[in-house]
């Protein structure tokens, strides 16, 4: 393999690290702690429902785990074909886990994905409500 190709696929290892790889499994991460723990305060302050969240929830989850193994075992057999592949998969990983890190802390970005997770079934006014009180 010539030092070019090899700089460039090492680069987009890299560059997959932290784009894709890290916000992907930040994601799926926060699906199992901050997402399940904001349903179920919706629940307690009556914004939605019990059933939804138990109908939806693990879906949610299942869908997280399966992409997120689907994009881990691409990007590892894919570095472990590459000289110096996993280093730069790790570094990328390593930076987008350090820049996206917000996605599993409570911020706005939960209220979004529980609005779009839920969209139709929860009460628009209560949960603008608790917003308003929380931010």
């Amino acid at each position: 393999m010539g030092d070019m190709t090899l700089l460039l696929l090492n680069a987009a290892l890299t560059a997959f690290g932290f784009f894709v790889a890290a916000p992907i499994f930040l994601s799926s991460v926060s699906t199992f702690t901050v997402q399940k723990r904001f349903a179920e305060t919706m629940v307690q302050e009556k914004i939605i429902k019990e059933e939804k969240v138990r109908e939806i929830q693990p879906k949610k989850q299942i869908a997280g785990v399966l992409i997120t193994v689907v994009v881990f075992a691409a990007a590892v057999f894919t570095s472990l074909k590459i000289d110096f592949g996993m280093i730069c998969l790790a570094v990328g990983f390593a930076a987008g886990l350090l820049k996206f890190r917000k996605t599993v802390q409570f911020n706005t970005l939960t209220v979004k994905r529980f609005q779009s997770t839920y969209a139709g079934s929860y009460d628009e006014a209560k949960l603008k409500k608790y917003v308003n009180k929380i931010f």
